[in-house]
């Protein structure tokens, strides 16, 4: 609703319109006129930029008139300051000087509410037109707005004389604005996060600390093409050998994730984002991470990724976001995608910058907690900050709904109103989104602050979270575990292991046999942290090897340690908020002096042995020394009965052990390789496997064949030893479970050379790498230059029927397998 000349002079006697100096003669019946100004400004240098301060000049008007010329603009001012802060200025020509073919605005006549200031009026004439100094040149309305009035606050406030274009000064907000989205900004949760789009869902019905994201795409494009490269092959490995590599492979990840930076266009957007958003420099600000994969209902992955309180500064929220964005691609984070099956090495992270809440208590709260019925709230808290409580660090006080509603109020309900605003809170929260909530908050003298929302995960809803330290072990193979125990995502392997090797090392035991120990874990960040338990922990595992294997699940296992740093290895990559339980197996690595294979053939018995190891035999990557024994009815001082190396002379005196074990184990179990490690003296069973149609076949020159079979083909030599070594070494393959490796770039690129041949050729290589069973539907048999007849690639091979050999020094373009020799054909000179 436009205000009449009359309500415009009312409302200026009453202060709610500003016009000065005012003229009463210049009231129209809907108006007021304003005059033109002394000065002129116009452009120097073609063309314009947007995104730069633009040179000018200015010309003052002389009292007989300047003559504006056709097709240029001039910016030029009223005499009067004109505004308000109750009512939306526009302004236009008097229809008189627009009769002259002159624009006083080209597309600028809404004014804002609450800007008082002389006005810039954009002058563009149609013909050459004289003006003067002090003319009434236009004309000025108010109109009465609906709604919540917001005031000006911009640049432009205040302005006398005429002002040129501070475009560029928007340029960078408005530009910041779409990069980095605010609480009410239009957002993509593929893009912000689970966390900020639930923050900004909330945000005007509950009291959310004002934030923007730096989102997900910002990290991605801040990788280089080599980078990108780099971490998909670092991925690719760490896939392949499941985690057998680990600590090597995080090395690797850490060190490329720590050089990416926040490019230079992003620093000088989020520069002008923390002005905007913050205002004063000196605001205390937390840097969140907020990963897309966080706070969903499956999973929280809670405390993976870094968040940082108290940043203050645009140099230090730059850091700080890099360094949100190195967790990404440190061990914690890395070990829990990989626990989850995931390998994707794409950044998934964004980052939540936030204003800083210095609170008197905060904490956590919960609904659906234990199966609690829907209204009932459980609250965990601290004095000040709750990053302390979050990170598993400090003990909690807790209380909850019930406590809190208790008539009449406890003594002690210092922290009571405030408390069961925070309940009233959560339970609106809950009511909105549906679901059991997991919230955490923070009371100033405001109120309550929400800092983050999220679904009650199912660590939570099955109370696999407990806020006193935990750190407890029980042998593995041996004890029985409590029902309450949490296996997590260890559960798999611990089964595998129970299933299978616990009769095992409890017949082993029986036996008068050694085995090394093991344990099955069962702790929380708290427990790791805490000097009593860790030290109770530390204690339980004392002794035995030096060294030891961390299995944390299907997908990362066989993690070789120091026994010392297991508990650091531990907290690097469980994660966690501190009161989540996780589970792990440790075993005891023995290196040991042999690595020793055995098993039964016909009579006798085969024993393969080799300093490097018994995973080295087992995997194809050491070739092994062979003691065979001929009949187990006979002596093993009878005369022939028993060939051996003289490598193998320390193993003699425990032939009869060796043998009657494997036998009592085959007796159970029909065919099987027993392994074993033999260290100062002494034989330690380590593990077995159960084999199908394998026969082992005993050439008459006392070696064992490792598939007799024949095959004829082009021979095709493979070199790339360290590949094939890296592979098989990882659980990724072997005898009783094979993932799936063939996608890894690398052994791809081998398939692709098998296929190439027209017939399937005969693959040379150094060892019975375990990794090449992947080829065993697509190749007609194998020459090794040396290597095991009873690891697990050997094994496989006679199970299948694929002919195999050891020769050393093959040569050729094709070769024919014969029941343990070997012939080649197209040599040089041939």
């Amino acid at each position: 609703m436009i205000l009449t000349g009359n309500e415009i002079e009312r409302e200026r006697a009453n202060g709610r319109i500003t016009i000065e100096p005012f003229t009463p003669e210049q009231v129209n019946p809907n108006s007021y006129n304003f005059r033109l100004g002394k000065t002129l400004r116009v452009y120097q240098d073609m063309p314009l930029d947007a995104r730069t301060m633009n040179a000018y000049e200015e010309i003052e008007i002389p009292d007989d008139g300047y003559v504006l010329e056709p097709n240029r603009l001039y910016l030029a001012h009223t005499i009067e300051v004109l505004g308000s802060e109750h009512y939306a200025p526009t302004f236009a020509a008097r229809s008189s000087v627009a009769r002259l073919g002159l624009f006083i605005n080209l597309s600028a006549s809404l004014g804002d509410i609450g800007y008082t200031g002389q006005w810039t009026l954009q002058l563009y004439s149609m013909n050459r037109v004289r003006v003067y100094p002090g003319i009434n040149i236009g004309q000025m309305m108010w109109w009465r707005p609906q709604g919540e009035i917001v005031l000006y606050e911009g640049k432009y406030q205040g302005a006398v004389g005429p002002r040129s274009s501070d475009i560029h000064v928007d340029f960078d907000k408005q530009f910041a604005r779409q990069r980095f989205p605010g609480l009410a900004a239009s957002i993509e949760v593929s893009e912000v996060g689970p966390k900020f789009a639930e923050l900004a869902r909330a945000n005007g019905d509950f009291r959310v600390p004002s934030a923007f994201c730096v989102p997900a795409g910002e990290f991605v494009d801040a990788l280089s093409d080599g980078q990108r490269a780099e971490l998909a092959d670092a991925f690719a490995d760490l896939k392949a050998t499941v985690g057998a590599f680990f600590t090597d492979a995080v090395e690797r990840i850490e060190k490329i994730g720590g050089q990416v930076r926040l490019p230079e266009d992003a620093r000088t957007l989020l520069r002008a984002r923390l002005n905007e958003v913050f205002k004063d420099p000196r605001t205390d600000v937390a840097v969140r991470s907020s990963g897309l994969d966080e706070d969903t209902e499956g999973s929280s992955l809670a405390g993976v990724h870094s968040s940082i309180l108290g940043v203050r500064g645009a140099d230090a929220v730059i850091a700080a976001v890099e360094q949100c964005w190195r967790s990404h691609y440190e061990a914690p984070a890395v070990a829990a995608r990989v626990r989850a099956g995931d390998f994707d090495p794409t950044p998934r992270l964004a980052v939540i910058v936030q204003r800083m809440v210095h609170p008197r208590i905060a904490g956590v709260a919960f609904t659906g907690l234990d199966g609690a019925a829907d209204q009932r709230v459980s609250i965990e808290y601290v004095e000040g900050l709750a990053d302390e409580l979050v990170a598993g660090v400090a003990v909690p006080r807790s209380t909850d709904s019930d406590r809190l509603g208790a008539e009449p109020a406890p003594d002690d309900d210092a922290d009571g109103p405030a408390l069961r605003q925070v309940v009233e809170m959560v339970r609106a929260l809950r009511e909105r989104h549906g679901h059991d909530v997991d919230v955490e908050w923070a009371v100033d003298a405001d109120g309550p602050h929400l800092l983050q929302v999220r679904p009650l995960t199912a660590t939570r809803g099955q109370r696999n979270s407990v806020p006193e330290p935990v750190a407890q072990t029980h042998q593995l193979y041996f004890d029985d575990l409590p029902p309450t125990f949490h296996l997590g995502d260890v559960a798999g392997v611990y089964g595998s292991y129970v299933a299978k090797r616990g009769p095992a090392h409890r017949m082993a035991h029986d036996c008068g046999v050694s085995v090394g120990a093991g344990w099955i874990l069962q702790f929380n960040g708290r427990g790791l942290r805490d000097a009593t338990t860790a030290d109770a922990l530390r204690a339980a595992l004392a002794g035995g090897s030096a060294e030891c294997v961390l299995d944390l699940g299907d997908t990362l296992r066989q993690i070789v340690v120091p026994k010392e740093e297991v508990l650091d290895r531990l907290a690097m990559t469980a994660g966690g908020d501190g009161s989540t339980l996780h589970a792990a197996v440790v075993r005891d690595f023995i290196r040991g002096d042999l690595g020793v294979i055995s098993r039964r053939a016909g009579d006798g018995l085969i024993v393969e042995y080799t300093p490097e190891g018994l995973m080295a035999l087992n995997r194809g990557t050491a070739g092994g020394e062979t003691i065979v024994v001929t009949d187990l009815d006979r002596g093993f001082d009878a005369a022939g009965n028993v060939v051996a190396a003289p490598s193998g002379t320390a193993l003699l005196t425990h032939l009869d052990e060796i043998a009657r074990f494997t036998t009592a184990m085959h007796a159970k179990h029909g065919p099987v390789t027993i392994e074993w490690v033999f260290d100062g003296g002494r034989l330690y069973f380590v593990d077995y496997s159960v084999l199908g149609g394998d026969d082992a076949v005993v050439l008459a020159r006392g070696e064992v064949c490792i598939s007799p079979g024949t095959a004829s083909g082009p021979l095709l030599r493979l070199d790339d030893d360290a590949l094939l070594r890296r592979l098989s070494i990882g659980p990724a393959v072997s005898i009783d479970k094979s993932q799936d490796v063939s996608e890894h770039d690398g052994l791809a690129r081998i398939l692709d050379q098998v296929k190439a041949y027209d017939e399937k050729p005969i693959i040379c290589a150094a060892r019975p790498y375990a990794v090449l069973s992947v080829l065993i539907d697509h190749v007609a048999g194998f020459v090794f230059d040396q290597g095991s007849a009873l690891g697990h690639l050997a094994i496989l091979l006679r199970e299948a029927g694929v002919p195999a050999v050891t020769a050393a020094g093959v040569t050729g373009t094709a070769a024919v397998i014969s029941d343990g020799t070997v012939a080649t054909t197209g040599h040089k000179g041939d």
